[in-house]
């Protein structure tokens, strides 16, 4: 064994023996990199503005198994943030992010500092942004993301931020890796391959392949020990959240007359069908029927009467039909070759697939819905709320009777997604004089097919119960029906299907470019930190967007389904130049512009100006300003429309929360969002060991486009400040409301501010390397045309602070890592709103319920263990307390919880297991 003196003797005379030989030697040239934020290569990786690097050993300790999720505990991705547990959106089985909570169409992501097509669908009707679920996990190297605007450096979209996802370039060898998990009950896979040969130095060239493999169950909301039960008794607006009366079918009597009596009879079968049969006084101990002197007199005396003995009701918890979490199969593969041309010329070639599939379901179809009609003035929404005469189709009651509940012999309402994505890349980088460039061109394509099952096909409903739409209004009146709805089992495989709708809804989002770009150094122009550094480049791109309906849609043939639809494209050229200005040793500039002009709506011009000044070695400040724009998205600007159903107050007729179509169109008079942005921090390294980091932001957001309420176009006739910003169509023979159509226009002004903060430690001990890493986000400000909305959910939710913080440990083959993340509480501002309304529960307005969402921390343990150089297993418990998703039924009135910040599972076990073949 060696002594310490002797040890101390041994590592002075090597670093006297290292000094010697490279005093010996020529000064070995320091390789320049670009970093995210900048195109000029540098050898300072601390830029001028505010990077974050995600590493993959990061990535590793987070146990999240794919990047997505890995990206959604980013402090600064808030509200608007959706990924695939939005199970009924416009956008279903896509992931995305959104920085500072300005959405995600307002966050650039990027690939290896390349653009790359969006997701084929656009979320909420006009929000296009690339799916983060078809970038293969095994593939990325890390992540950066960049906290400020960049539309100077990259142009549209970055508003926000960057989020610039950087591929694996190399690899020689053979590694795999295999995992699992279990989550609610149901389990996650992982399979990836990693494989490459030669040394671009040694050989003159590299060859890459990743395959990455993930599948994951559905997860029904059923599953979660949140969703168990939806019986939320004793919390606010929760008596009405437990499972609703009439569930898997009831009938509600009404005299021949067609006015409601309190008179209820279930189905016969109903437990046999997966429902409880209660009687009223069994409902009210449910908390179905609440009796609570709280109410009017009027609503009491209804429940009452309600809940009286000879009363039976079909409930059902729907929670076994809902989608907590979709089920996916994704298949992913990297290929990338690079050779070395010349000492001056490099060649590389990429190549990206990947599938993702996924499977969701929803409740039985119901009947009492609402559909569309073409009529002479257009689609018009109606509602099959019918009364059946006695005597039809089971109606247990000598006088009319109305249905209500689902179809349950017709299954749950499927939806599977499948979207393919093929992204290739060429390019060359070269050295000419003291010139660095890369030029290359890219294609990529985001195909996406959504395949809907078991909706209800209006015609064959119609036909099917004796009905007829045009008999809207009034209430149409059964005679006769084919379809059983008192006895589901009796209904044969062909009523069945003539009532049942199948369709696809298909996409393609393709985007081609063709860029380059350079940098260097002006040695003949030196200022007194040293030379001007200068980069300049171009770029064209074109964009293709098409999303079309199935015909049945479009023609509103199906019951509670809305219609999107785009078909456009564009191209864009675009110059830019940007510098770096060592004005003095410790002082920094960065000047940017760069010009866009795209053929659809016109040009913008922004320019970003930066400073970074070295006080100390220790101390580091920086300053940012720049301007920024977002092009109007394709479904936005191009020939496209949306129709779906919406309510409005009637002023002209009186009458109120009546059915319309909604119908959004997209303008060709749209001009560009623009923003200003600015950043000041300051990053502290007393030591070489701790780093911390401060920064303030804000962001000033003019004419996002949105569109006009339609209300507020009902109660003007479409005409806004003397403007003709909508049309109100109304039916020539009873003067009431058909649809409200209006275009997207440049509108709203948002303003948000607030602070990062981060810290990273570092300390070696006997008992191995100890690291801490802390990062949060704090929001100030988020104001939308004057109105706050930072610490609530009456816009989005908007928790003021989000972080995490992780504890590291390494010693020998041994690592671990305990991580804690956090979400602030937030204001409940939508509950009084919703479905879930609680304006008669005094206890709820007395505080006795309390006014904020609950906030949460999470606690995920992660540990690895090398037996050799080979062979790594590690293993993760991700939420180890289990904790549940604070209870929100403002938000969504379907999940409870707000799904957009809380992932709904609870507690997370994963293993993993890793080879290397060197």
């Amino acid at each position: 064994m060696i002594k310490k003196k002797q040890l101390a003797v041994a590592i002075a005379a090597t670093f006297v023996a290292t000094g010697v030989a490279y005093a010996q030697q020529q000064p070995q040239k320091v390789e320049k990199v670009e970093v995210t934020g900048s195109n000029i290569k540098r050898t300072d990786v601390e830029t001028v503005a505010p990077v974050d690097v995600i590493t993959r050993e990061q990535i590793e300790k987070s146990g999240q198994p794919t990047i997505a999720e890995v990206l959604r505990n980013v402090p600064a991705n808030s509200g608007n943030s959706y990924n695939e547990s939005f199970s009924n959106s416009f956008a279903p089985g896509a992931s995305g992010i959104s920085l500072r909570g300005l959405g995600q169409k307002a966050t650039l992501v990027l690939i290896n500092g390349r653009r790359t097509a969006g997701y084929g669908f656009a979320q909420n009707l006009q929000d296009t942004f690339v799916d983060l679920n078809s970038i293969p996990s095994a593939a990325v190297e890390r992540i950066e993301v960049l906290k400020d605007g960049a539309s100077a450096i990259y142009g549209s979209d970055a508003i926000a931020g960057v989020v610039n996802v950087i591929l694996r370039k190399d690899y020689k060898g053979i590694e795999m890796s295999a995992g699992a998990g279990t989550a609610a009950g149901k389990n996650d896979y992982r399979f990836s391959a990693t494989g490459g040969f030669g040394d671009l130095g040694k050989d003159k060239f590299s060859v890459l392949g990743v395959f990455d493999y993930y599948k994951r169950d559905l997860v029904k909301l059923s599953d979660t020990d949140f969703g168990a039960s939806r019986d939320w008794r004793g919390r606010a607006g929760g008596g009405r959240n437990f499972d609703s009366l009439t569930g898997l079918g009831t009938w509600q009597q009404y005299t021949n007359a067609g006015v409601a009596t309190q008179n209820f009879q279930a189905v016969p079968g109903c437990n046999a069908a997966g429902g409880t049969l209660m009687t009223g006084p069994q409902a009210v101990a449910a908390g179905l029927i609440n009796l609570s002197s709280n109410q009017s007199a009027a609503t009491l005396a209804t429940l009452q009467a309600r809940a009286a003995a000879t009363n039976t009701f079909c409930t059902y918890n729907s929670n076994n039909a809902i989608t907590a979490l979709p089920g996916t199969e994704r298949f992913g593969f990297l290929g990338r070759g690079t050779v070395e041309i010349s000492p001056n010329l490099q060649g590389y070639a990429e190549v990206g697939l990947s599938q993702v599939k996924s499977n969701q379901i929803f409740t039985q179809p119901f009947f009492n819905t609402t559909g569309l009609t073409q009529t002479a003035v257009g689609l018009r929404p109606f509602s099959y709320t019918v009364n059946f005469a006695p005597g039809v189709a089971g109606n247990p009651f000598s006088t009319l009777a109305r249905y209500a509940g689902s179809l349950s012999d017709m299954g749950t309402r499927d939806t599977s997604i499948k979207s393919d994505t093929y992204r290739v890349l060429a390019g060359l980088k070269w050295t000419a004089g003291s010139w660095d460039g890369d030029s290359a061109f890219g294609w990529s394509r985001n195909e996406v097919t959504s395949t809907n099952t078991n909706r209800l096909n209006i015609a064959g409903v119609s036909a099917a119960f004796g009905i007829s739409s045009a008999a809207q209004p009034p209430v149409p009146t059964s005679n006769s029906s084919t379809y059983n709805l008192n006895n589901p089992s009796a209904n044969s495989a062909a009523v069945r299907d003539s009532i049942r709708a199948n369709f696809d809804r298909k996409s393609a989002s393709e985007l081609f470019f063709i860029d380059t770009r350079a940098s260097t150094e002006f040695a003949q122009l030196t200022l007194p930190g040293g030379p001007v550094g200068l980069a300049v480049g171009a770029e064209y791109r074109a964009e293709k967007l098409k999303d079309s309906p199935a015909a049945i849609a479009q023609q509103g043939l199906i019951l509670g389904q809305g219609i999107t639809k785009t078909d456009g494209d564009r191209n864009s050229i675009a110059v830019f130049a940007e510098a770096s200005l060592p004005i003095l040793k410790n002082l920094e500039a960065q000047l940017a512009v760069r010009s866009d002009r795209y053929n659809d709506y016109g040009s913008s011009t922004v320019p970003k100006v930066g400073l970074k000044w070295k006080v100390s070695p220790e101390v580091v400040l920086r300053a940012n300003w720049g301007q920024g724009f977002r092009a109007p998205t394709l479904p936005e600007i191009s020939p496209s429309v949306a129709t779906f159903f919406t309510q409005v107050n009637d002023p002209v007729t009186g009458a109120s929360g009546i059915n319309i179509s909604g119908i959004f169109a997209g303008n060709p008079n749209l001009k560009a969002e623009t923003s200003k942005s600015a950043t000041i921090g300051a990053v502290f390294e007393p030591t070489r060991d701790l780093n911390i980091g401060v920064n303030w932001y804000q962001i000033d957001w003019k004419d996002q486009v949105g569109s006009y309420s339609f209300q507020n176009l009902v109660n003007n006739n479409g005409v806004i400040n003397g403007v003709q910003q909508g049309i109100v169509t109304r039916d020539p023979a009873t003067n009431a409301i058909v649809s409200v159509q209006t275009n997207y226009t440049n509108l709203s002004e948002v303003t948000t501010r607030g602070f990062d903060f981060d810290l990273n430690y570092r300390l070696n001990t006997l008992y191995g390397k100890l690291g801490f890493r802390a990062g949060g986000s704090y929001l100030e400000k988020y104001a939308i045309d004057g109105d706050e909305y930072v610490g609530g959910n009456g816009y989005t939710s908007l928790p003021r602070i989000r972080g995490f913080a992780q504890l590291s440990w390494e010693q020998g083959p041994y690592s671990a890592a305990l991580t804690a993340n956090y979400i602030h509480s937030y204001y409940q501002q939508l509950l009084a709103a919703s479905y879930f309304s609680t304006a008669n529960d005094p206890r709820f307005q007395t505080g006795v319920y309390g006014d904020k969402i609950g906030s949460r921390t999470t606690l995920d343990l992660f540990g690895a263990y090398e037996f050799n150089n080979k062979l790594k297993i590690s293993g993760s418990v991700l939420n180890i307390a289990n904790k549940q998703p604070p209870y929100d039924p403002g938000t969504s009135s379907t999940f409870l919880y707000d799904f957009t910040q809380f992932d709904v599972r609870g507690r997370a076990y994963r293993l993993n297991l890793t080879y290397k073949f060197k």
